[in-house]
């Protein structure tokens, strides 16, 4: 019950999508990238000595701080990757 929270019902869509097979049959499957989300904690836990000092509110402001730059790494390493392999064609 507890090890997998994707319900099946449609009443969470950000983790549970309706996909087609290669018979053009819909079925249900998850959504939620849980690489992604192990990737996001080993980088999170580089800042854990400073996170565990902080007030909520701080943490808070900090993470959201901290989110947004690394999506903004994130974004422009892959349009720089783009750009090369467009160079490279």
């Amino acid at each position: 019950k507890w090890c997998n929270p994707a319900p099946m019902d449609g009443s969470q869509p950000n983790l549970v999508i309706i996909a087609i097979d290669a018979e053009g049959r819909p079925y249900l499957k998850r959504a939620f990238n849980t690489q992604v989300c192990e990737q996001l904690n080993a980088w999170l836990g580089g800042f854990a000595a400073i996170l565990k000092r902080m007030t909520a509110n701080n943490f808070n402001w900090m993470i959201h701080v901290m989110l947004y730059y690394h999506t903004q790494i994130v974004q422009s390493k892959q349009q720089r990757n783009e750009e090369d392999a467009d160079e490279d064609e």
